[in-house]
């Protein structure tokens, strides 16, 4: 009886030691393969983005005219003797 008794008790205690020992080596586990997962959805991510900016790239080379809204629209360039008159349209800031 006592030796089936020490038999668990060694059995346990070893148990408990291979669990403290590998306790942080899990816990590196879990965080790896959090920042694998974000970092691989970074890259399907990033992936679409410049499939994007290469259909965008393709329309510019294909279509001056679609250069120059992209300049008008974003950078606010004109064309000479062009003027831009900027409408606000925010109604409550002259209110108060």
């Amino acid at each position: 009886m006592k030796r089936k008794n020490r038999k668990k008790l060694l059995i346990g205690v070893v148990c408990i030691c291979f669990l403290l020992i590998n306790i942080p080596r899990i816990k590196w586990y879990i965080t790896c393969s959090r920042q694998l997962k974000y970092y691989n959805n970074e890259i399907i991510k990033l992936q679409k983005e410049n499939e994007q900016l290469k259909e965008k790239m393709e329309k510019i080379k294909k279509d001056p005219y679609y250069g120059e809204k992209i300049l008008r629209e974003n950078y606010g360039y004109t064309k000479e003797g062009e003027q831009i008159y900027r409408i606000n349209t925010d109604t409550n800031k002259g209110r108060q």
